[in-house]
């Protein structure tokens, strides 16, 4: 049993490019277009991502089988054909126990590293599809937005009484509001009319009603407030108007206010 076991060959490698070894005894397989100048560069490439590799591997694949590989080949003497001696002695910076080591590492790490690069696949195709969601749903937002109406901000009374002494600076602004009756409102409005000598009423989209005298100075400037009964305004304008028409004053309405 003792003879058995000395005598087991243990083969590693591949077709193109393997390797064997007994106890004893320790053989490599060159293919024949393989020169030992690209033998050499190989290894030194499958050394340098084993190590760059194995960073990642280390605790689960290697640290302790490391240890177990290294425990077995203690006992075991290695000794090579004399071509691949001479290859290790004059080329190699590998000696064999550390080829056989890389091998036994690669074999090993191999599997481990193709399923890390499945799971890397799988990853990026969960991040690319929660990238495709949000651009579909960046896309609905925009055209969502493209059909929404912009809502039409509505003024304070003071952003308007702001507004309209920058317009007319020479003029004294009235604002009526909820504390004026439409009745006064009315009655005042014709009294500052016939005190001015008015030649002109313009009223501007329900929000002011102007006085213009025969000089085209304008001295007079009621404001109604936001708060204003839009009915109260309308029964306002049309008794002006019916004034301004009854004693040749001229009276323009203007849909749109200015402010």
């Amino acid at each position: 049993m003792s003879n058995q076991k000395r005598t087991r060959k243990f083969e590693f490698g591949n077709e193109r490019f393997g390797g064997s070894y007994t106890p004893g005894d320790f053989e490599f397989n060159f293919p024949n277009d393989m020169s030992r100048e690209e033998f050499e560069k190989m290894f030194s490439r499958r050394m340098s991502a084993l190590h760059k590799r194995g960073n990642d591997f280390a605790e689960e694949f290697f640290d302790g089988a490391s240890k177990a590989r290294k425990e077995n080949l203690k006992p075991l003497s290695i000794r090579v054909k004399p071509h691949t001696k001479d290859f290790f002695k004059n080329n190699s910076i590998l000696s064999p126990r550390e080829v056989l080591e890389m091998y036994e590492n690669f074999n090993n790490g191999s599997e481990a590293f193709i399923n890390s690069l499945i799971e890397d696949e799988k990853q990026l195709e969960k991040e690319l599809a929660e990238v495709q969601e949000k651009l579909h749903n960046a896309k609905l937002f925009r055209e969502k937005l493209g059909e929404m109406e912009p809502e039409i901000d509505v003024l304070t009374d003071e952003d308007k009484l702001a507004k309209l002494h920058a317009l007319y600076e020479k003029t004294n602004i009235k604002a009526i509001g909820n504390e004026t009756s439409a009745g006064k409102a009315k009655s005042d409005i014709i009294r500052m009319i016939q005190v001015y000598n008015t030649q002109d009423v313009s009223i501007w989209g329900n929000d002011y009603l102007l006085l213009t005298v025969y000089t085209n100075a304008q001295p007079v400037l009621f404001y109604f407030k936001n708060e204003y009964s839009t009915d109260d305004i309308e029964d306002i304008i049309s008794h002006v108007k019916e004034y301004c028409e009854g004693n040749n004053i001229g009276f323009r309405v203007f849909e749109d206010s200015n402010i």
